[in-house]
């Protein structure tokens, strides 16, 4: 008889999207399932937050409120027994610092998590696509050139497009050809400087995945999150 094997209890920050947070709950159980077998299934714990309230914390450029108001969330967490927490969101894992100093539970870092697969793989030079935040912001180009890797973004018309495609399509489940094909663009301008590995660094454009004809290496954010939390889970105590 199958003996299932003891995970710890991983607590996730959803609704940032409420679409990508489908695609980390699917994706952590098929993960689990596929590596265990039997009735294996991820051990989960969510708190999924209204993404407008977030959002409207961002778009005014408050760090400071919206690191108070992911405290909030992880202490919640916390309190119901995670061992550790992920966010499930690039741009929202911008102030990563901050909350690692006010709670104690274990953060998994999406920008670390990237950086240490390209550093695996062998990479050494990444494009990075994703909201503006994400994109034109230090925190996560930061992050990455800290372990070694040269960034580089699109030039801001594109990056604005992808931003208008993330914002008014992809949260709201629209899902289009059209919105690949700007991806499709980004990625051969990265190819024509010499890039051809991009991260998909927002959680929502991998909704795109199956739309992209692109030939460059993509690295899906969601699947190196939450293989490296599930990595923590199984880890031998």
């Amino acid at each position: 008889m199958h003996k299932p094997k003891k995970s710890k209890l991983l607590g996730l920050i959803g609704g940032v999207s409420w679409t990508s947070t489908l695609e980390y709950y699917k994706r952590f159980n098929q993960q689990v399932y596929l590596a265990r077998g039997g009735y294996e299934s991820a051990r989960l714990l969510l708190t999924s937050v209204n993404f407008a309230e977030i959002l409207a914390l961002q778009q005014a450029g408050d760090s400071d409120l919206e690191a108070e108001f992911l405290i909030r969330e992880l202490l919640r967490l916390e309190r119901g027994g995670a061992d550790c927490a992920l966010i499930c969101s690039n741009t929202t894992n911008k102030t990563i610092d901050a909350l690692r100093k006010a709670v104690s539970v274990p953060l998994i870092s999406l920008p670390e998590s990237v950086a240490v697969e390209a550093r695996r793989l062998g990479i050494r030079r990444l494009g990075l696509l994703g909201t503006s935040y994400t994109m034109y912001g230090s925190f996560y180009r930061e992050c990455l050139e800290s372990h070694g890797l040269a960034v580089s973004v699109p030039e801001k018309q594109l990056g604005s497009q992808i931003h208008n495609i993330i914002y008014e399509e992809l949260v709201k489940g629209a899902v289009l050809q059209r919105s690949a094909e700007v991806v499709d663009a980004a990625c051969t301008a990265f190819a024509a400087a010499g890039v051809d590995t991009v991260v998909l660094g927002c959680t929502e454009l991998p909704l795109l995945r199956s739309k992209l004809k692109t030939s460059s290496t993509l690295l899906d954010t969601i699947d190196i999150h939450i293989a490296r939390a599930l990595n923590f889970a199984y880890a031998t105590n």
